[in-house]
């Protein structure tokens, strides 16, 4: 071996003995030399490692009453924790669209995710299509109450048992939701005939839509207000307070309260974060997300009322259903589609008070 070559590879050695124990100093305790001077510098560098981060993507801009709760969700979790584990929350899509952030939880680069049912249940999970099924819910109050009982547990058991590396940590209900266009308002069904509506790409999202004789649109939602604004699309359907947060009434200021469907959100927890998660921790995460749901459900009304009173202000013309019957009747084939096999849990649902 060369006399340069020796030396390169003695100074390379070196630098990798230093950088190593620049990284990794911190997890190595130092020889004892005294008698407990420092013990408080050590415990001080201890809890500084124990210290965990979790990342929380969300769609929503911060004005939205899901982000508002997740921000609470995080609030919830120094509390408890004493500072120990925050959540940073990434709002508007800043981590990318749903997709994107599905799999970004699936691989652990990322802790936390709110999505909707209809979503995972392309990912396999055909059952929670049924949280999905137009006029399922006769109103919010009647989606609380379901998730609040076992028939909640039951569906996010489901995708506990998907084998997907995701949690279902417990759930986020908001209004239902409804259509809004831009051009002029819509009270019959026949209205809808020829109209391109931006959906979330989902199958159930594109059957609805379908089944009340529109053209469905897939895009980001990220994309949607560009994609109102150009006319790219003719409408979307939002809950209240999304269809305000966002804006939307600046490009589509017609908003029909039809109420085709409310799901719930589901929050989401990376398979990796969770199983490196202590039991108690775990507890704790819990025990936050009950919270924040009794939190959001609280929230719901009033953001409602002051989100309806923006858009009255902002001009919006807010329609009412001339023909509800046919909307309903227009969507049964989906009951047959999507819920088949699973009428023991519908029977529930629609029994639950």
């Amino acid at each position: 071996m060369s006399k340069n070559l020796k030396v390169f590879l003695s100074l390379f050695v070196a630098m990798l003995v230093l950088l190593l124990a620049a990284c990794g100093g911190s997890t190595t305790e130092p020889e004892n030399t005294s008698s407990g001077e420092d013990s408080q510098p050590k415990a001080d560098a201890a809890a500084a490692e124990e210290k965990l981060v979790l990342k929380f993507g969300e769609l929503n801009p911060d004005t939205h009453i899901v982000t508002k709760s997740i921000y609470e969700f995080g609030r919830l979790i120094d509390e408890k924790t004493d500072g120990r584990i925050t959540v940073e929350v990434f709002p508007s899509g800043q981590l990318g669209d749903q997709q994107t952030m599905i799999q970004s939880l699936q691989m652990g680069a990322l802790d936390l995710y709110r999505t909707n049912p209809s979503y995972l249940s392309d990912l396999g999970m055909a059952k929670m299509n049924v949280l999905h099924l137009p006029f399922l819910f006769r109103d919010v109050e009647h989606a609380w109450n379901v998730i609040d009982s076992p028939i909640g547990q039951e569906f996010l058991d489901v995708i506990n048992e998907s084998g997907q590396q995701m949690v279902g940590l417990g759930y986020l209900a908001e209004s239902p939701r409804n259509f809004f266009f831009r051009k002029e308002p819509v009270t019959k069904l026949e209205d809808m005939k020829g109209l391109k509506l931006r959906v979330p790409p989902s199958q159930m999202y594109l059957d609805i839509v379908e089944s009340f004789g529109a053209s469905p649109t897939p895009i980001a939602f990220s994309e949607l207000y560009s994609a109102l604004q150009t006319g790219i699309v003719d409408g979307a359907e939002q809950p209240i307070a999304g269809y305000d947060a966002n804006n939307y009434s600046e490009v589509a200021p017609y908003y029909t309260m039809n109420g085709h469907e409310l799901a719930p959100s589901v929050i989401l927890v990376s398979e990796l974060t969770w199983n490196s998660l202590s039991e108690e921790d775990q507890k704790l995460m819990k025990e936050a997300m009950k919270e924040t749901e009794d939190f959001m459900h609280k929230l719901g009304k009033e953001e409602d009322e002051n989100s309806l009173k923006t858009m009255e202000e902002a001009g919006v013309t807010i329609s009412e259903l001339e023909d509800r019957e046919k909307w309903v009747e227009a969507v049964k084939p989906l009951y047959e589609k999507y819920g088949a096999e699973h009428l023991d849990v519908i029977e529930k649902i629609q029994a639950t008070q």
